[in-house]
C-alpha cells in the first residue's frame, strides 16, 4: 500500500506494558487491519522503544491516536482539578515510581478529569516520535468513546490481558470506575459479581456491556452463567 493511499487512513496506537496494537481505521472509522508487537515495552531503554514504534508507524496516516495502559491512574471532578496539583492527587491512590511522567485528560462529556502516569521512556518516545499528538489514558478513551451518555443502569467490562477495568452506571450516572487484577475467567466473573453486590445493582436487569474479549470467548461464556452479556 503506498503512502498516498494511507493518507485517508488514521492509526491508532495502543501501548502496553507487553507491547503495542496497531489498528487502522478508514474515513468511515472502519476497522481495516490490526497488528500486534511483542516487546517488554515499559522495561525497554528509550533507543529502543523509539526503534520499535517508527519502524511500524512511518507511513505517511492522515492521523495518529495513541492511547496509553496504565494501573496509575485517579479519576476526579474537573471543578476541584488544578494542573499544579495533578501528581498531588495522584498520589493519594498510588506511590510514586522512578521514572514516570504524569498526565492528564479531560473528559468533558462526564466533566472529569483522569490523571495518570506512564514510564518517562514511553513518554519521552512518544513526545520524539508523535510531538503533536495528545497520549490518551485507556480508561479515558473507554469513557469518551464506549460508554454511552443515556439514563442507564448497567456495568462496562473492559478486558485487558491481565486487568479488567469496570465502569458502572446507575441512572446514567458515574458510580464505579475501577481496574481489577485477574488471572482467570472465575476471577474475572468474581469481580464483575462483587461490584453488582456492592453497589446494589439488580442483577436480573442491570446489562454488562463486555469490551475487548473477541479473543477471550472464555471471559463470555463463564459471565453469561449469572449476568446478561452484550458484547462489544
Amino acid at each position: 500500500m503506498e503512502n498516498t493511499t494511507l493518507n485517508s487512513y488514521n492509526l491508532i496506537i495502543r501501548i502496553s506494558s507487553d507491547g503495542f496494537y496497531l489498528s487502522v481505521y478508514n474515513e468511515a472509522n472502519s476497522l481495516l487491519t490490526s497488528k500486534k508487537i511483542n516487546a517488554p515495552l515499559f522495561s525497554l531503554p528509550l533507543e529502543e522503544v523509539i526503534h520499535l514504534l517508527e519502524k511500524e508507524t512511518q507511513l505517511n496516516y492522515s492521523s495518529f491516536r495513541i492511547i496509553c495502559e496504565s494501573d496509575t491512574y485517579t479519576i476526579i471532578p474537573v471543578d476541584i482539578f488544578r494542573i499544579d496539583e495533578a501528581a498531588d492527587f495522584l498520589r493519594l491512590e498510588h506511590k510514586q515510581t522512578k521514572n514516570e511522567s504524569i498526565l492528564f485528560n479531560k473528559i468533558p462529556a462526564w466533566n472529569l478529569v483522569n490523571t495518570f502516569a506512564i514510564p518517562g521512556t514511553i513518554h519521552n518516545a512518544l513526545n520524539h516520535l508523535f510531538p503533536k499528538t495528545i497520549i490518551e489514558h485507556h480508561v479515558s478513551y473507554l469513557l469518551t468513546d464506549e460508554v454511552r451518555l443515556q439514563n442507564e443502569n448497567c456495568l462496562y467490562c473492559h478486558a485487558r490481558t491481565k486487568f479488567l477495568d469496570i465502569i458502572t452506571l446507575k441512572n446514567g450516572n458515574l458510580q464505579l470506575i475501577n481496574s481489577f487484577r485477574y488471572q482467570t475467567p472465575e476471577d474475572f466473573t468474581y469481580f464483575t459479581l462483587n461490584v453488582f453486590d456492592k453497589l446494589s445493582m439488580d442483577i436480573e436487569k442491570c446489562p454488562v456491556y463486555l469490551l475487548n474479549a473477541e479473543n477471550k470467548p472464555e471471559l463470555g461464556k463463564m459471565l453469561e452463567k449469572y449476568v446478561t452479556v452484550i458484547s462489544e
